[in-house]
């Protein structure tokens, strides 16, 4: 490494040098001989300046070393803060478009581990933005605002599995259907129409009444307009 030095004039004293900036050339001429201009034009390497200066210049150099790597701490945390802000935007637009979603769904769309979701999901609910409901094994993660009623989530669930969603659709277009004509519409063993019938029942989306050896299906008047509104969209 070589450093340049800026003219200077060096004089003799009782105790060795003292060095200074270069006078002007006037004042040059009175000092005379007074002034040592010795190599004050030409270029020094590093190890030919006093021992202080160069503990000084490598102290300089440790320093700005060891602050850097304190704010890598810093800026590490700054990384992943905006990285966590970037997530939790992605998730709470996914559900806005796609209200009582799964996190499991909510992973594989957005292709986010797992794991990740549930904790992010965890934070946003916590800090109130998101809120969840349980529909048998499912979590279902709406947002948390007026814009959903009881009776819109529950829905919302059911509507989520097709095979419901048409036996619903089946039970509202034609009320007073049956287990059997349902199944046979649907192409359904009357096992699986009775066990969808049954989650159906449980949340009084739909109700029965019995007319001889018959078991008729209707949707319940209280669910209907949800029911409706969420059918179109």
């Amino acid at each position: 490494m070589v450093l340049s030095t800026a003219v200077g004039t060096t004089s003799a004293d009782t105790g060795g040098y003292t060095v200074g900036p270069c006078p002007p050339d006037e004042k040059l001429e009175k000092l005379g001989d007074a002034v040592d201009m010795s190599g004050a034009d030409r270029t020094l390497t590093f190890w030919e300046f006093p021992l202080s200066f160069k503990i000084a210049y490598i102290l300089g150099y440790l320093v700005a070393f060891v602050s850097f790597f304190k704010l890598v701490p810093i800026i590490l945390g700054q990384i992943w803060s905006l990285s966590k802000k970037v997530t939790q935007v992605k998730i709470i637009n996914y559900v806005l478009s796609k209200p009582g979603c799964t996190p499991s769904e909510i992973s594989r769309n957005l292709k986010i581990s797992l794991g990740s979701i549930r904790y992010q999901i965890k934070t946003l609910k916590a800090e109130g933005e998101l809120t969840l409901t349980k529909e048998g094994k499912f979590t279902r993660v709406f947002q948390n605002s007026n814009a959903f009623t009881k009776n819109d989530k529950i829905i919302i669930a059911h509507l989520k599995g097709s095979t419901r969603k048409h036996i619903l659709l089946n039970i509202l277009e034609n009320p007073e259907i049956t287990n059997q004509e349902i199944s046979e519409k649907l192409n359904l063993d009357k096992s699986t129409t009775h066990w969808h019938i049954q989650k159906l029942r449980e949340d009084n989306v739909i109700f029965s009444e019995v007319e001889g050896k018959f078991t008729k299906y209707f949707v319940n008047p209280a669910v209907e307009l949800e029911l409706l509104k969420w059918l179109k969209t």
